[in-house]
């Protein structure tokens, strides 16, 4: 008896329909490979997706460092040869550049601040680099009080600044850079800028900026 049953469980299920019969070993095998093809083809899409987010706004920042770099080079090629009113002969420019920061007499278009000579100095400040208008260029030259003007940020995550000079410190002396130019008589002929920043990939070779000496 015991064998007649379990020949009739055995038949009831040879006569099940197709569509109630379980998954075979090669399509549970077939199943997991597509599912397995499907997660690569979706962990690609994102992989793509957020390569493409990195570089598009990496593109943007660098586009942002190279306009605020070249708003600096044009503030430094404003630097005008303003003498010193110490009533010598051989008085110094008012040019004053250190390897971290710059204090000079520039010109002024007349567009963010008033037309004309204004003493500007730039300088870091913790991981900003801070350009300062302290005063206009009569008030400076007088020893009149500088107003206290907030400085305005060009550029921020930065790690160093380092300023260099190019030209002659007396007219027997051969060119040369040097790491400051402070108490001459005239101006550096050249302005090497270099910005180390906290994200290396904005990193760019030094900037140079002619000045004009008359």
């Amino acid at each position: 008896m015991r064998v007649t049953a379990q020949s009739r469980r055995y038949a009831r299920a040879a006569r099940r329909r197709p569509g109630e019969q379980g998954l075979t070993l090669i399509e549970l095998l077939l199943s997991l490979a597509i599912l397995a093809v499907l997660v690569g083809f979706l962990a690609g899409g994102l992989l793509m997706g957020r390569r493409a987010f990195d570089a598009d706004r990496a593109s943007g920042i660098g586009r942002e460092t190279d306009e605020a770099i070249e708003a600096i080079a044009t503030v430094i090629g404003s630097a005008l040869p303003v003498r010193a009113s110490t009533g010598n002969q051989q008085a110094s420019v008012m040019f004053d550049g250190r390897q971290g920061s710059m204090g000079f007499v520039g010109l002024s278009e007349g567009r963010s601040l008033r037309g004309g000579p204004h003493k500007i100095s730039l300088r870091q400040r913790g991981g900003d680099l801070v350009v300062d208008v302290i005063a206009s260029a009569t008030e400076a030259k007088t020893g009149a009080p500088e107003p206290s003007v907030p400085g305005v940020v060009v550029l921020r995550g930065v790690r160093q600044i380092n300023f260099g000079y190019f030209g002659r410190t007396s007219p027997s002396a051969a060119p040369g850079w040097r790491s400051d130019w402070s108490g001459l008589e005239h101006l550096p002929d050249l302005v090497s800028v270099r910005i180390d920043f906290e994200d290396e990939r904005r990193n760019e070779p030094a900037t140079i900026v002619a000045l004009r000496q008359g």
